[in-house]
């Protein structure tokens, strides 16, 4: 069995994973654009991943697996991110983006820890998904590709004259 510490880190993650989905659910409500309901939702996806990555390692180490639900901060993330979201497509962005970050510097800290191998590769895999994450938000706060995606679908539908 592992130590408690080991256990309460593993478990302090999965919870940052399922706060993090709490705030991609209050964003995909508000989002209406296609292209970034999909992004999110793929990355909404990793997250519910990492839980349950993080929750086999939890049981294997002996501790009591984590339940996908928020805590204070996950509903405070979550409240965040909806009031963001209402002011559209980038605001909403902008909460995720904040989101992300901090799961980015939670991901570091923990591969600060001493694992064992096939635990340090799996934080190391989860904070490669955070690193993508943040990137793609990053850049389409910075493109705002939905609106060439709707001026593209705009202009294809124009009957010739």
């Amino acid at each position: 069995m592992a130590d408690k510490s080991e256990v309460a880190r593993l478990r302090s993650l999965a919870q940052l994973d399922a706060d993090a989905v709490g705030a991609y659910d209050a964003a995909l409500a508000r989002i209406p654009e296609p292209l970034v309901r999909e992004r999110l939702n793929g990355f909404r996806i990793d997250h519910v991943r990492h839980v349950q990555d993080l929750n086999a390692l939890i049981h294997e180490l002996g501790g009591t697996p984590l339940e996908l639900r928020l805590d204070f901060k996950g509903t405070a993330m979550k409240g965040l991110t909806a009031v963001s979201s209402m002011m559209g497509t980038e605001a909403a962005l902008v909460a995720m983006l904040g989101n992300e970050e901090f799961s980015n510097r939670a991901y570091d800290v923990a591969l600060r820890f001493d694992w064992r191998p096939e635990v340090r590769a799996l934080i190391e895999k989860h904070r490669e998904d955070e690193r993508r994450h943040v990137m793609w938000i990053r850049d389409a706060v910075r493109t705002r590709p939905w609106e060439r995606a709707s001026s593209s679908a705009a202009e294809g539908s124009e009957a010739p004259a």
